[in-house]
C-alpha cells in the first residue's frame, strides 16, 4: 500500500509580534506594570518614551492599540507607531507594519509595500519577516509566484529554527515546487519540525519512513510519528495509524486499536477512514459494528 503526502497551502501569512528587550529601568516599569495587567499604567510609560522616540516602546505601544489593551482598539493608530518605529530602522516595527500593509489593517492594504517592509526586516536576520517574504513569494503577494526566492527565504527562517518554513522547504523538496523532488532533503526539513511537536511534518515523515523515501524504510519509525501526530489531532495521520494497527505494519496487529483510530479520524471527516470502519464492521469486528451501528 502507498501512502501518499497532502500539502494544504496556507492562506495567510505568520506574524509574531515580538516583545523588545529592555532599554532602560523606565521602560521595564512599564513592561512590568503590563505583566500585572496595569494597563493604564503601561499605556502612559510606554507613550511617554515614544514621544521621545525609544522605538522598543513604541512597538509595545502599536501593540497596545493593536489588541486595544488599555486603550479603544485602533488599527490606524498603532500602524502610525509602527510607521514611526520602522523609519527609524526597526526591523520588528517593519515586520509588523509590512503585515498591516499585507492585510489592510489600519492601512490601505498595499501587498508591494508589504513586500519592501518584509524585506527590510529581513535583510536584518528577523527570522519572522524571512519566512513572511518567503510566503510572499511563495503565493505570488505582492510580486510573482517565485519558489527559488521563496526557498530562499524559507530556508533562511529555518536555519533560525522556525518550524513552519522547515515544513515548507521539507514540502518545496518532496514535491518538486520549482525544483526536482529530492526525498532526503525533504526528510531533514520534515525531522526539524516534526521535533519541534508540528503535526503535518510528523505526518509527513511517517510517511517517508512508511514508504522508504529519502530515509530507510521502517514501519515501526513511521507508526511512531504517525502516534505523535495522532496524539495532537492530524487526521491524516490518525486514518494510517488505523491501516498500521489494522495490518501489523510496524506494531502489533490490534484490531480494536484500528477501530480507535479509524473512528477519530473518521469524525475528523476522513472518508476513506468510515470506509474502513465500515469494511472491518463486515468482517465481523465486535468494536467497528458498534461504532458502525451508532452513526
Amino acid at each position: 500500500m502507498k501512502f501518499k503526502l497532502t500539502f494544504v497551502a496556507l492562506l495567510v501569512a505568520l506574524l509574531y509580534f515580538f516583545v523588545p528587550s529592555v532599554s532602560s529601568q523606565t521602560l521595564e516599569e512599564g513592561e512590568v506594570a503590563y505583566r500585572n495587567g496595569d494597563f493604564s499604567t503601561a499605556l502612559d510609560n510606554f507613550r511617554a518614551l515614544s514621544e521621545e522616540g525609544n522605538d522598543e516602546a513604541i512597538i509595545l505601544l502599536a501593540g497596545m492599540y493593536l489588541r486595544g489593551e488599555g486603550v479603544e482598539k485602533n488599527y490606524a493608530m498603532a500602524a502610525q507607531w509602527y510607521q514611526l518605529a520602522a523609519d527609524q530602522g526597526n526591523p520588528i516595527a517593519q515586520n509588523n507594519l509590512a503585515w498591516m500593509y499585507e492585510v489592510g489593517r489600519g492601512v490601505d492594504r498595499d501587498p508591494q509595500e508589504a513586500m519592501r517592509l518584509y524585506r527590510l526586516s529581513a535583510e536584518e536576520g528577523t527570522a519572522v519577516a524571512q519566512q513572511n517574504l518567503g510566503l510572499m513569494f511563495f503565493y505570488g503577494r505582492g510580486s510573482n509566484i517565485d519558489y527559488s526566492e521563496a526557498a530562499k527565504w524559507f530556508r533562511l527562517a529555518a536555519e533560525q529554527g522556525l518550524a513552519k518554513s522547515q515544513e515548507y522547504l521539507g514540502n518545496i523538496n518532496y514535491f518538486g515546487i520549482g525544483i526536482q523532488p529530492d526525498y532526503e532533503e525533504a526528510a531533514q526539513w520534515f525531522l526539524l519540525a516534526a521535533e519541534q511537536g508540528a503535526v503535518t511534518p510528523q505526518y509527513q515523515l511517517g510517511v517517508l519512513y512508511l514508504n522508504g523515501e529519502g530515509v530507510p524504510q521502517n514501519e515501526a519509525i513511521a507508526a511512531e510519528w504517525f502516534h505523535k501526530s495522532a496524539e495532537q489531532g492530524g487526521e491524516r495521520a490518525q486514518y494510517n495509524l488505523g491501516a498500521m494497527y489494522e495490518n501489523g505494519w510496524g506494531v502489533e496487529q490490534d484490531y480494536d486499536k484500528a477501530v480507535y483510530w479509524y473512528k477519530i479520524a473518521a469524525d475528523q471527516g476522513v472518508e476513506e477512514a468510515q470506509t474502513a470502519l465500515e469494511e472491518l464492521a463486515e468482517e465481523g469486528v465486535d468494536t467497528a459494528i458498534e461504532v458502525v451501528g451508532l452513526k
